[in-house]
């Protein structure tokens, strides 16, 4: 099990989380649970591990998505990643210990405070313009600090009205462990994929196009393309059916799924892989061939993977690979939940989830 460089998570308040302990992390996690049970949650907080004070890390878990019908500033995503239970205390804490069992402690406090601001400065943090014959704009002001182990902080601001925002980004700043990528339920309707660095390993690039073939046996190559009617490029997949290739974007959201996912488990060599909602995209039929290559090439290349679902049926295929004797012992089921007000997570090996669910019926989810 050397694909392991998190032991352990534990959550003193982010978002609706309070006091979560999560231990003994193995190559392979899944976590399960009710809606608002802390799932995306706990994803969101070890995407930050890469770089946990920088406020670049931190702006990604400011979920836009919720906020499609309006423009959200980042005051009010800042403010959203805060208690939900105690609105007066603005502070998020959690504790990380790495593959050497070191602590590492993250703290973000933030208090809120009345200011005037130039309009000048309001205008350049703004693409809502305010009148220029006013000198100053009254506005709430955010004030951040970042905390590491309580030797290195980094402080911001950031205003009611704001929505662009500048930094300076600042190196060899607190790096838990590198790179972390997080893959959201959704990312595969952009056509996103990490297909340049499969390009780069001819056995990896093989292999994935072997797996492809539960979506279209004929596949015989994926390449980049030169579009006819502009300077973009494009990702086209060659198949025996057809003359010419296709547009990655003209087949289906499970085959687009498929390659996200595959490419970005080589994109994380050597460090963290975070998947929302696995399930997502991928029919259950086709989903032992892909989930089997990922999770063994995950191990193969040092690759330590956290996933959610709300699927029982993909939750139960997954768990199944645990008897594949490369992936023996590696998966780990936490099952979330929450008693009295009280945020909980239940630990079972595969083995033993399996056993549960089939002998006692016990709920996994």
């Amino acid at each position: 099990m050397g694909n392991i460089h998190i032991n352990s998570l534990n959550i003193e308040t982010y978002r609706g989380i309070r006091n979560l302990k999560l231990e003994g992390f193995t190559g392979i996690n899944i976590l399960t649970g009710d809606n608002n049970s802390g799932k995306t949650s706990i994803l969101e907080l070890l995407n930050t591990i890469q770089e946990p004070i920088q406020i670049s890390r931190w702006l990604d878990e400011i979920r836009k998505t919720e906020y499609k019908t309006r423009s959200v500033t980042y005051y009010e995503g800042f403010l959203d990643l805060f208690s939900r239970t105690n609105e007066s205390e603005k502070i998020i804490k959690f504790e990380v210990t790495d593959a050497n069992n070191k602590s590492h402690i993250i703290t973000v406090s933030a208090d809120i405070e009345t200011c005037n601001v130039s309009t000048r400065t309001a205008n350049r943090l703004s693409n809502i313009k305010f009148p220029v014959t006013e000198k100053t704009v009254t506005a709430n002001r955010l004030n951040l600090e970042f905390n590491y182990n309580s030797e290195k902080s980094l402080d911001y601001e950031i205003y009611d009205f704001q929505n662009l925002f500048t930094f300076v980004h600042q190196k060899d700043f607190s790096v838990i462990c590198k790179p972390v990528f997080y893959i959201s339920p959704i990312a595969h309707g952009s056509s996103n994929n990490y297909l340049r660095e499969v390009l780069n390993d001819s056995e990896l690039y093989l292999e994935l196009l072997s797996v492809l073939n539960e979506f279209d046996e004929d596949i015989i190559s994926i390449n980049q393309y030169s579009s006819q009617t502009s300077t973009n490029e494009y990702w086209g997949i060659l198949s025996k059916k057809f003359k010419n290739a296709l547009p990655l974007n003209m087949y289906g959201d499970g085959m687009k799924k498929a390659i996200l996912l595959m490419s970005a488990v080589v994109v994380a060599r050597g460090g963290v892989l975070l998947i929302d909602e696995f399930e997502t995209a991928i029919h259950t039929s086709a989903m032992t061939r892909i989930y089997s290559w990922i999770l063994k090439t995950c191990k193969k290349l040092d690759v330590q993977l956290f996933m959610t679902t709300h699927s029982k049926e993909a939750l139960q295929k997954v768990l199944a690979l645990n008897s594949e004797p490369e992936l023996k012992d590696d998966i780990t089921l936490y099952t979330l939940y929450k008693k009295e007000g009280k945020n909980i997570a239940r630990r079972l090996p595969a083995e033993r989830a399996i056993e549960a669910d089939e002998n006692f019926n016990q709920e996994l989810r």
